[in-house]
């Protein structure tokens, strides 16, 4: 028989409950405000705005296209009291000119609130290293050669909230995830052992742990429209609208979220089209064993999909502790390859 993990008394997602999630979620806008606010026109402005930013400050993007070879970096620290704030509408457009190298707002600072804004045409669209407590919110990034959102180096308790990520893997179609939380074992420290995303100079896992996804568009990635990695422990995916996300099969890119982490909760989410004709896809949402102790005590409830032919959970191996909801439901073979309860 499977062992299953004690059934969660999770409550299903209402829209009450999600819109209550976000609010809470959010650093208040009374914190932003105390500090500076920086209103940016020029590239060359945004730049320098990012380099002298301070704990409180608000960078306000007029409408317009910001583009610097290089990408944007955003280096300071704020607190969790005062983050640094970093906005525009959807028309102030961090923008690219090829999918090869550079990263589009590559975030290394603590407590980073970055709202509203678009990126667009880079190698990475918005990368976390190192980053604790950073918020996405309701940005949309798109046409990206990779992985359109990456959580990695120990990005720990970040949050990804109302926003549309699409039509990644533009160049590498292996490596185009919608969003992307950890780093694979094998780039715990790479090879050329400069370069190392895990703890403790790279011998230990990238602990990017309680990061949150709630409330988010996530459409045409070739690769997953999520990837979980191992290492990863205590994350949320809630409330995410998934269209024709994970199509390419390459790289393994078979479902529209894969969970390698320990001890999440997917709960409430939705989607359609994954199967479009000639694509490679098999289950909704999948749990993977790739490494030893990680892939764990996740948990699957009130999730609806349509257009799979699969599963709405798939548990490889299937004796991998897991929790899937009956209610769990619209997919051709049923709720997992697992029994289901509640």
């Amino acid at each position: 028989m499977p062992r299953l993990l004690p059934s969660l008394a999770l409550p299903t997602l209402t829209a009450t409950t999600l819109a209550s999630l976000l609010a809470a979620a959010a650093p208040s806008a009374d914190a932003a405000s105390a500090g500076r606010t920086v209103s940016v026109r020029t590239s060359a402005q945004l730049t320098a705005a990012l380099a002298g930013a301070r704990a409180g400050d608000r960078i306000v993007l007029a409408p317009g296209t910001y583009t610097d070879g290089r990408g944007f970096t955003a280096a300071a620290n704020g607190t969790g009291a005062r983050p640094i704030t970093l906005q525009g509408s959807r028309t102030a457009v961090l923008a690219g000119t090829s999918y090869g190298g550079k990263y589009g707002l590559h975030i290394t600072g603590d407590h980073w609130k970055v709202v509203g804004l678009t990126v667009q045409h880079w190698a990475k669209g918005i990368v976390l290293d190192g980053s604790v407590g950073s918020v996405i919110d309701s940005v949309d990034v798109h046409d990206i050669g990779d992985e359109g959102i990456h959580f990695r180096s120990s990005s720990s308790d970040g949050l990804v909230q109302r926003s549309t990520v699409s039509r990644t893997g533009r160049a590498k179609p292996q490596f185009g995830e919608g969003i992307y939380v950890g780093s694979a074992n094998k780039n715990w420290k790479k090879k050329d052992g400069a370069t190392t995303f895990g703890e403790n100079g790279g011998k230990g896992p990238d602990r990017t742990d309680r990061v949150r996804i709630i409330g988010n568009t996530i459409s045409d990635t070739a690769a997953e429209g999520i990837d979980v990695k191992e290492g990863t422990t205590a994350g949320v995916i809630s409330g995410n609208t998934f269209v024709h996300a994970g199509y390419s099969g390459q790289n393994s890119a078979d479902s529209w979220v894969d969970v390698k982490g320990n001890g999440w909760t997917v709960t409430g989410n939705t989607g359609k089209g994954a199967c479009a004709s000639g694509d490679s896809c098999t289950d909704a949402f999948q749990v993977h064993v790739v490494y030893a102790g990680w892939g764990t005590g996740n948990t699957f409830r009130a999730n609806t999909v349509s257009g799979v032919p699969g599963y709405v959970v798939g548990v490889y191996p299937t004796d991998t502790p897991t929790t899937v909801a009956c209610n769990d439901t619209g997919a051709a073979l049923g709720p997992s390859n697992i029994a289901c309860s509640g």
